[in-house]
């Protein structure tokens, strides 16, 4: 059988990255991620998929791909997919962005998960502060430099800058014809030369399929790409400048953002607040010799929200919290203390802020996207009732995880490859204005059907 690929999940949209790749009897999926909107026309916040129905439910409208041996026997309950020994021989993931491992859930156990060793630490927090998707999977770590094997396939990962540690694209070596895969990447953050590191180990294999995200191929995105020094540059200006709390939502795996905002509230003389569950991570991530973060207790300080009895109870928290009782900081030391603070709140939280009681004139961060679906707005639009409430100012300081659109026509043309499949973008026809000297061929994906990557 010739080599090929096959997209069952990032295609014409945002997020949801599922690709498999096939030669000679090898399969291996890399990514098996949830879309940003996915199932949004049959599922939202009052209607989910039912547990009890495995990956039925998904099955039914489409949201996962019917992949004979890929899925565990849980899954697989009240299907019309029976169970059998697994046929898909691992899964490799770029990094931990839920649109990349959401659907991991469903995955056979038995089926290896190939990542980042950075991965596997990001993962060990969030297996002990909630739950992760990889859990109960063997995972297999690897670092840039290395080459793995998996049957036919040799993979080459490369590491990338995004706004998130420990992500990779990759060089795919088949028995015919090599695949490259960015995953997501970028140039403007901090470790913008790691993007250039792997842009050029796929030039040196002028790879017969070139599979690119674009999640800012769209219209009007050239000219707007604020780099993480610039926020640094805002947030040191605004935080120096308000008089009353500053807090923000962000990821809290988002690395770069923690350092950035940690710097900005030091050089106002201020302490940055995280909340348990980011500062888990940040300890773990410590480990980490290639890392650089802030220290729990010594340069940051954890929120501590309330539970049963109202007090710093251990009894009251789970043992993974306990750790971080002794720099716990209240509400109300939040409130006696507003402007010595800059606080880091989940969107999720902000109920907190009623305990918490602020005095009006201070500064909201919203450190994220703009909306980008009318669910998106919904969201938005309550964040900003809030802040309207507590008489706060609103302000967004952020930069993207991924390369503007100038930059992913330039990856696109230095690759030499011999086929272009864009993915994780809503516009992969506008990929065809890329096309300047180089010769390249535009393969736009369809759901389900296999791309050869056989000789150029």
């Amino acid at each position: 059988m010739v080599p090929q690929l096959t997209c069952y999940g990032g295609v014409g949209e945002i997020g949801g990255n599922k690709f498999l790749i096939e030669d000679s009897g090898t399969k291996v999926m890399l990514d098996f991620g949830t879309g940003f909107s996915e199932g949004s026309e049959y599922f939202d916040s009052y209607i989910s998929p039912r547990a009890v129905n495995g990956a039925g439910d998904l099955f039914e409208f489409g949201l996962l791909p019917q992949v004979r041996g890929l899925y565990s026997e849980k899954a697989l309950q009240n299907t019309g997919l029976k169970y059998g020994a697994p046929e898909v021989d691992a899964i490799v993931l770029s990094h931990y962005h839920s649109d990349h491992t959401g659907r991991i859930s469903f995955v056979d156990p038995k089926i290896p998960v190939y990542c980042g060793e950075t991965t596997s630490l990001i993962h060990d927090a969030y297996s002990a502060s909630s739950d992760s998707p990889l859990n109960g999977h063997e995972l297999r770590k690897f670092r840039t430099g290395d080459k793995f094997r998996i049957g036919k396939l040799e993979f080459e990962p490369v590491h990338v800058d995004h706004s998130i540690p420990g992500a990779y694209g990759f060089v795919v070596h088949s028995s015919e014809g090599a695949l490259a895969y960015t995953g997501d990447f970028r140039f403007h953050g901090p470790a913008g030369k790691m993007t250039e590191d792997f842009v050029e180990a796929v030039s040196r294999a002028k790879p017969a399929v070139l599979l690119t995200e674009g999640t800012r191929v769209r219209k009007g995105d050239q000219n707007s790409n604020t780099s993480e020094s610039s926020v640094m540059a805002e947030a040191k200006r605004t935080v120096k400048g308000t008089k009353k709390l500053v807090f923000s939502t962000f990821r809290g795996n988002d690395v770069d953002r923690v350092n950035t905002f940690h710097r900005a509230a030091q050089a106002a003389g201020r302490r940055l607040v995280v909340s348990m569950k980011t500062a888990m991570l940040l300890e773990k991530l410590a480990s980490d010799p290639r890392l650089s973060v802030p220290r729990i207790g010594k340069d940051v300080d954890v929120y501590v929200r309330r539970k049963r009895t109202g007090t710093l109870d251990d009894a009251d928290y789970r043992p993974w919290e306990r750790s971080f009782l002794d720099h716990g900081v209240s509400a109300s030391d939040i409130r006696e203390n507003q402007g010595e603070v800059f606080l880091h709140l989940e969107a999720w939280n902000f109920p907190e802020l009623i305990d918490i009681r602020p005095d009006r004139g201070g500064t909201y961060i919203h450190a994220a996207t703009e909306a980008f679906n009318e669910e998106g707005e919904r969201e938005e639009q309550v964040v900003r009732n809030w802040i309207d409430h507590l008489g706060f100012r609103y302000l967004q300081i952020h930069a993207s995880g991924h390369a503007p659109m100038d930059q992913v026509a330039r990856v696109v043309n230095s690759s030499r490859a011999a086929a272009v499949v864009p993915i994780h973008t809503e516009h992969p026809g506008l990929f065809s204005g890329f096309r300047r000297k180089s010769s390249w061929k535009l393969r736009v994906p369809r759901k389900g059907t296999p791309i050869s990557l056989g000789q150029r």
